[in-house]
């Protein structure tokens, strides 16, 4: 099925994967081989989204990268994937030489060359790559805009630097924090073009008295509170993406081919830019789904990875590491935004029914009684036949064993019961006196036995909450709403993000235009807006010899609502994120959050801790 007949996938990691795909297959005829030579950053974006073997299938017969030396394939066409920067543009001239007296060729890595860029090529880099002596080998060129990481089907990260939340709201990041910005939006960028969006933009724009100056009083003390950008950053990053979406549908409009695809939606899709200030109750309270518990209570090393100790058929302990990913583990997906309590029950339940189903080992059931967490895994231990099955089992309940155990250890039901008192009103919608949560505040401080960290969450939230009750607004309402009561014992998420009420004020048209302007003018009301179906762009001012090379992004073959994206300059949170899954689900339309990196409540606390540090140098 051609490209263009194909339905624009929901999913930012298999868009990303078969743009990429897309690029690699269609550079040259299906039937000749090719090589792909890519940058460090491009491969990582590349082996992100792809495994190796599927790129060889594009009859690619080799991967090479561009900085290393690599082997001359003269009479075979090259797919280069590389970022847009003066390094790799140099490294792809020198790999064709030639003679300017003569114009004899010198040196040919490569038939030809398709040049494939991950975002934007400038003016200069352009006219320094036509007017070199690659331009006569080169066949096309092309910006993909696939500068972006998409961790999660509707999660993306557009990591500017090394300390995103420091080079943002850190008083000694001041000359660094509008090159962060833009990077970001160049990012940003990326994901708007790959989703074939043309969307309105709207920003956070609090008052001078609140929510800011309760949350910012949180950030930084004393006299520094007034030298960060942190009421601008949301406006900055605004502005910065707006100017970058114009500049690209500009040059897209300038050519004919740019019209081709265009598209209905319902309504018009929207990009909603806040800054961490919106909500700081979201990094420090305490979730019970199963996502947020395990980044929040269990190590995990490199942001996913968790080891254990799985036990062999022999008794012995095996250490084991896997990924907690979407895209390779069925239980996690199934169960991540699951409460904890209904995790374990899944678990459970489903194990009942392997047991079942094995006769082998029925037997370990006849005393009339479910097992434990702890008795599964041994007696997963027991069944090699359901090697596969076992692992992720095994895995699964060792986790939420894991995460039960700290929860009870550290009376953490007690202290989400506290957490809910401190916004003002109990689960069941009870106000609650202010000397009372003094009271209790003091004897949590004072207790030993809890852990320093939630302690210290403890009291920021105290203090969050106190400085919002004496500088009330608009932005109140957008904090933490009740949405319902325990059931059967169980602690379930009684508080949800703020980003929740903010999209669904978003679609009800009900959000305050104030508080959150239009970046440019506001959509017209109930008028379908036309989408620009463009993926990768030809470089419209390539030289004349150059083939004009577009890769058409799958067009939708039905009308559909317009995209919203959340995008959140200083950490996104795993309670946000579920929500928006949630939100995507409720109102049936392609929901999508993003921001500069993921943020824990630990890590949280560490660059709060870090702000008031000189870092950079």
């Amino acid at each position: 099925m051609p490209v263009s007949d194909q339905v624009v996938p929901s999913s930012l990691i298999e868009l990303l994967r078969k743009n990429i795909i897309s690029a690699i297959g269609t550079a040259t005829a299906p039937e000749k081989w090719r090589v792909v030579v890519a940058d460090r950053p491009a491969l990582k974006i590349v082996s992100s989204v792809l495994k190796m073997h599927s790129v060889l299938e594009q009859n690619v017969m080799a991967i090479q990268l561009l900085t290393r030396s690599r082997q001359p394939y003269p009479d075979i066409d090259a797919v280069y994937i590389i970022v847009p920067c003066a390094d790799s543009i140099s490294r792809v001239i020198s790999d064709f030489k030639v003679d300017l007296n003569t114009g004899e060729v010198i040196h040919r890595q490569y038939a030809r060359a398709h040049l494939f860029f991950t975002g934007a090529l400038s003016d200069a880099l352009l006219d320094h790559l036509r007017s070199s002596s690659a331009a006569p080998f080169i066949k096309a060129a092309t910006e993909l805009y696939i500068e972006y990481n998409p961790i999660e089907s509707r999660v993306f990260l557009t990591t500017p630097s090394d300390q995103p939340f420091y080079a943002l709201y850190s008083p000694h990041a001041l000359d660094t924090v509008g090159k962060d910005l833009d990077a970001a939006a160049d990012r940003l960028l990326s994901v708007v073009v790959s989703l074939n969006i043309r969307p309105y933009i709207r920003y956070y724009k609090p008052s001078a008295s609140a929510p800011y100056a309760a949350s910012q009083s949180l950030l930084l003390p004393g006299s520094e509170k007034a030298e960060t950008l942190c009421p601008r950053i949301a406006e900055s990053m605004a502005a910065l993406i707006q100017g970058k979406l114009n500049d690209y549908y500009s040059h897209e409009q300038s050519n004919s081919e740019g019209r081709e695809n265009y598209v209905d939606t319902l309504d018009p899709s929207v990009i909603i830019v806040v800054d961490r200030s919106i909500d700081l109750y979201a990094p420090l309270l305490h979730e019970f789904t199963y996502q947020a518990l395990v980044h929040d209570l269990v190590d995990l090393e490199r942001g996913n990875k968790y080891v254990y100790d799985v036990e062999t058929s022999d008794g012995q302990l095996q250490t084991s590491e896997a990924e907690l990913s979407e895209q390779k583990d069925v239980i996690w997906k199934k169960c991540r935004h699951r409460h904890i309590g209904i995790v374990s029950q899944s678990l459970a339940d489903q194990f009942e029914k392997l047991l079942k189903e094995n006769i082998g080992v029925q037997a370990t059931q006849q005393a009339g009684r479910k097992l434990t967490l702890h008795e599964m895994k041994a007696v997963l231990s027991e069944l090699p036949e359901f090697k596969q099955l076992q692992k992720s089992y095994s895995l699964h309940i060792d986790l939420a064993s894991k995460c039960l155990e700290i929860i009870n250890r550290n009376s953490l039901a007690i202290v989400a019961d506290f957490e809910q008192a401190i916004t003002g009103r109990t689960a069941t919608g009870e106000y609650v006196d202010r000397t009372y949560l003094e009271t209790r505040l003091i004897s949590f401080l004072d207790d030993n036995e809890l852990a320093e960290s939630d302690r210290i969450r403890l009291l920021f939230l105290y203090l969050e909450d106190e400085d919002a009750q004496e500088t009330p607004s608009l932005a109140g309402r957008y904090q933490w709403d009740a949405v319902s009561e325990p059931r059967d014992g169980q602690l379930r998420p009684r508080l949800e993000p703020a980003i929740k009420c903010i999209v669904n004020e978003q679609v009800g048209n009900t959000l305050d235009t104030e508080l959150f302007p239009w970046a440019e003018e506001a959509p017209p009301e109930s008028i379908p807006k036309h989408v620009l179906n463009i993926n990768a762009t030809s470089l419209r001012r390539n030289k004349s010899s150059w083939r004009r090379s577009k890769q058409i992004l799958p067009k939708r073959n039905d009308k559909k609502r317009g995209v919203i994206i959340v995008y959140i300059a200083g950490g996104v949170t795993l309670s946000e994120m579920r929500a928006i899954y949630e939100l995507s689900e409720t109102l049936k339309r392609d929901i999508y959050i993003g921001s500069t990196h993921i943020i824990t409540p630990r890590g949280f606390l560490d660059d709060m801790k870090s702000l008031h540090l000189k870092m950079l140098t």
